[in-house]
C-alpha cells in the first residue's frame, strides 16, 4: 500500500489512520490532493480531495484525521478511484455529505 491513483504523483506518506487504510499526499494537474487508500474488492481504491497546506498540517500534527479533511473538501466533493476485477480503474465524483460518517472501510471501496 502507500500509493496514489495513476494520475497523481506520490509526494508524501502521512500517519496511517488504521491498519487497513493509508493516507498520502499526491500532486497532479489540479494541484495537491489528500488521498486515503483502501483495499476494495478488485484491488486498491483511492478517495481523493484537493487539500490546503493548512489541512495537511492538521493531519500531520494529529489535530484532524484524513477522513475529517475528506468530509470537508473545499469543493464539497471527493473523487473515488476503484480498481475493477479486470484491473481497470474507474473514477466517480461523490458529494462529501454522502461519505459514511464513520471510518468507511469498504463502504467507499
Amino acid at each position: 500500500m502507500g500509493s496514489v491513483p495513476p494520475q497523481l504523483s506520490l509526494r508524501e506518506l502521512l500517519p496511517a489512520p488504521s491498519e487497513r487504510e493509508e493516507a498520502s499526499v499526491g500532486v497532479g494537474v489540479g494541484g495537491t490532493y489528500l488521498v486515503v487508500e483502501l483495499w476494495g474488492w478488485g484491488g486498491p481504491c483511492w478517495v481523493c480531495a484537493p487539500v490546503t497546506e493548512r489541512a495537511l498540517e492538521c493531519v500531520r500534527g494529529g489535530r484532524a484525521t484524513p477522513w475529517t479533511v475528506l468530509h470537508h473538501s473545499a469543493t464539497g466533493t471527493v473523487d473515488v478511484y476503484r480498481t475493477a476485477a479486470d484491473g481497470s480503474i474507474r473514477c466517480s465524483t461523490v458529494l462529501c455529505s454522502s461519505l459514511p460518517g464513520a471510518r468507511p472501510a469498504r463502504a467507499a471501496a
